[in-house]
């Protein structure tokens, strides 16, 4: 909400549509897929499109980069340190000469920093979020407000860069991608999990996939399209593993008329099944430079 400025009258606030080209290859050559709803309760629904040239799927129309922050309730969870990826050590043993430079982008409420400080790494975030970036500082930590590319920043000043859910919020992801390249040291690795769009939950239910959650997410990336994009960006030896998200399938059976799939028991049988098939809820890949 804003003042208006001459009344003074809480008026709703200006939402901007924007139609995209597709985000990978740059066609306008799309087929629509289906309409969801905003899960948090906005009462929009927003298209789903798949390009027909390099098969990428994204919201189309879409938010403009300004009005996007509209659909970001003050209490979402990530920007509170709730719902980030729970990852113990994804980069593996800490170099043996120091520790080394870490950056997380979009990383929220500063959880994975944390944890990542705590194991001798010298860390810095990067959030669009005012409040997730305050909460990080308000640890002692390095954060700043901004997305990539950060033109106050060096090239190759980080040894790692972390995008853990973060990478599909953005408007430009290939630019992302390619900022993230031109801050690494040669060598050094990147590591980006997103949903994944090519899932058993996404193929299931549709519409009403707890992955979805548009309108933030705006990029529905496969591990096809993602390994595709990360390539264009510039990176190499790119692996990519899947992850069970199993209380994912149980947030999508929930409103989708309930069964056994919002059981424990159910939904675990249908994540390993879903991993087992290489169609698990979330897709982690890992990069160099």
């Amino acid at each position: 909400m804003r003042l208006a400025a001459h009344h003074h009258e809480l008026v709703a606030p200006i939402l901007v549509w924007e139609e995209c080209a597709c985000l990978l290859c740059g066609s306008a050559d799309s087929t629509p897929l289906y309409e969801a709803a905003d899960p948090l309760g906005a009462r929009l629904r927003f298209l789903l499109v798949k390009c027909n040239r390099c098969g990428l799927s994204f919201t189309n129309p879409r938010p403009d980069p300004v009005s996007i922050a509209q659909f970001y309730p003050t209490d979402y969870p990530c920007h509170h340190g709730k719902q980030r990826l729970r990852e113990a050590d994804p980069l593996g043993t800490l170099p043996s000469d120091g520790p080394a430079r870490l950056l997380d982008f979009g990383c929220g409420g500063g959880d994975f920093l944390r944890r990542m400080h705590a194991l001798g790494w010298s860390v810095t975030g990067l959030d669009r979020a005012v409040e997730a970036v305050a909460r990080v500082q308000s640890f002692g930590l390095s954060a700043s407000v901004g997305t990539l590319p950060y033109p106050l920043w060096s090239d190759e000043c980080f040894e790692a860069i972390t995008m853990w859910q973060s990478i599909e919020h953005t408007h430009q992801p290939l630019e992302v991608l390619r900022g993230a390249y031109r801050l690494l040291t040669t060598g050094g690795r990147l590591f980006v999990a997103v949903p994944n769009f090519d899932g058993f939950g996404a193929r299931w239910f549709g519409p009403n996939w707890y992955g979805l959650d548009v309108p933030r997410h705006l990029t529905h990336f496969t591990a096809n399209t993602l390994h595709i994009m990360l390539s264009q960006a510039g990176f190499k030896s790119i692996e990519m593993s899947q992850q069970q998200r199993n209380s994912w399938i149980r947030h999508s059976a929930e409103h989708h008329g309930g069964g056994i799939l919002t059981t424990r028991l159910g939904s675990s049988i249908a994540g390993a099944w879903g991993r087992l098939r290489g169609q698990a809820e979330n897709i982690l890949a890992s990069a160099s430079k």
